[in-house]
């Protein structure tokens, strides 16, 4: 592989632990001390996004009834919360008879507390429960 290259990878021994041990060349690629993994259960993929903090967030909204209007209302949650960066998100996914929409992201970013985001997410049309809760380390 050549520094022109768009991608590059290796082939890592997949062992149980909690830590992960990257080529020494993706780690002075991606410079952030921290980074948050994971792993899409339907199609067992694990992606990394490189954080700055270990201060991460998981959304998770179970949606009762799907309106036109859900996606409208979150955008409008999302920037008057000043969550403009989204380090993941499943979109909105459907499970039997249970929408749910995933999403992970830094607390710098925001300008409201937690908490507060929280009850408005809470609140939205069709949404029958939020649940917000920082990422273990």
């Amino acid at each position: 592989m050549s520094k022109n290259d768009m991608t590059r990878a290796r082939v890592l021994k997949i062992t149980r632990g909690d830590a992960i041990t990257l080529p020494s060349e993706f780690v002075d690629g991606i410079s952030e001390s921290f980074g948050l993994a994971i792993m899409v259960v339907k199609d067992k993929n694990v992606k990394i996004y490189p954080v700055n903090s270990e201060n991460v967030y998981y959304l998770r909204l179970s949606i009762e009834k799907l309106s036109k209007s859900f996606l409208e209302e979150l955008t409008t949650i999302f920037e008057e919360a000043g969550l403009d960066d989204i380090l993941f998100t499943s979109g909105i996914c459907q499970s039997a008879n249970q929408c749910y929409y995933e999403c992970y992201f830094t607390p710098e970013q925001l300008k409201m507390s937690i908490d507060e985001l929280h009850e408005r997410l809470g609140n939205m049309t069709g949404v029958q429960e939020a649940k917000l809760v920082n990422v273990p380390t």
